[in-house]
């Protein structure tokens, strides 16, 4: 049930954002789902295609990948950071290394599940600067996520 309602509240907040409505963050998860949505929309101005949106791994749930995209024929691992206009470090290096091990996992799992016909992939960072009523977008693209 709390998922549901989880999945409800957050489809509510898009409709609103797609709208123009700008809704104060309650919280950090509102906060990062409005990252996650700017994110979606600047990645489909540049012409990538969204395949999936929080992807958990089936094999540990822990392994969760923010965006799956097509960029051409390349298969694009994205990891959206959303962080205050004035936080000290950057959405980019605020993932460490127990967070890049996880993503790796949770990059390798995907493909051996979802995706084993994709020849071509890449792991992308995105950073969002959240201020009160928009966000910056910055892309970090081919990442490595090797410590």
């Amino acid at each position: 049930m709390a998922l549901n309602q989880t999945v409800l509240i957050r489809a509510f907040y898009e409709c609103m954002w797609k709208v123009g409505l700008n809704i104060a963050f309650k919280n950090n998860q509102v906060r990062g789902w409005y990252g996650e949505w700017l994110a979606r929309k600047y990645l489909q101005k540049r012409n990538f295609y969204i395949l999936q949106k929080n992807w958990q791994s089936p094999l540990d749930a822990r392994r969760e990948i923010d965006l799956i995209a097509r960029d051409g024929e390349c298969l694009v691992f994205i990891e959206v950071r959303s962080r205050s206009i004035g936080s000290l470090n950057t959405g980019y290096h605020t993932i460490n290394h127990k967070k890049r091990s996880s993503l790796l996992s949770a990059c390798r799992d995907c493909l051996r599940i979802e995706f084993p016909k994709f020849p071509n992939y890449r792991f992308d960072v995105i950073e969002v600067d959240l201020c009160k009523t928009s966000g910056k977008v910055l892309h970090h693209e081919n990442v490595s996520l090797f410590p």
